[in-house]
């Protein structure tokens, strides 16, 4: 016995609906809109990742010694990608807490070798018990003079 289709009660569930076309104008415009959204983001995320790490300047401290009860000395190893370029690095002095109790610009000044000790000497305003590097960078402030 073959098996006939089953034929819906058109009363009950309405007329069939006709078969649609693959595909309109509209579902091609989001298709398009989707693929140059993602060439966007793969090109910005690309970007980020290509200048997130670009430092140009780096630094760490080597070592310290409290000089007296407002003095500290620090240590710090340069190292710079451009030589020819000034720089300047921020290095602080901090207490038992980790509080910061002194700081100190060091400007480096456009020229030397691409890894370069230097000695800084930090006022404090309470007894420090070590030091660190805050940070470094090219961007010279308008207050520092060269």
């Amino acid at each position: 016995m073959a098996s006939q289709p089953f034929e819906r009660p058109q009363s009950r569930y309405g007329a069939a609906r006709p078969a649609r076309g693959s595909g309109g104008i509209s579902g091609k415009i989001i298709a398009v809109l989707m693929v140059v959204l993602l060439i966007a983001l793969v090109i910005v995320v690309a970007r980020f990742l290509a200048t997130r790490d670009d430092a140009t300047v780096k630094a760490s401290m080597t070592n310290f010694e409290r000089v007296d009860e407002a003095t500290m000395h620090l240590d710090i190893d340069v190292t710079r990608n451009q030589q020819d370029v000034p720089s300047y690095c921020i290095v602080t002095a901090m207490n038992y807490d980790k509080a910061e109790v002194g700081r100190r610009e060091v400007l480096i000044p456009a020229g030397g070798p691409e890894t370069q000790r230097m000695a800084v000497e930090i006022p404090t305003r309470e007894p420090a018990v070590s030091g660190s590097v805050y940070g470094c960078s090219t961007q010279i402030p308008a207050y520092m003079d060269l």
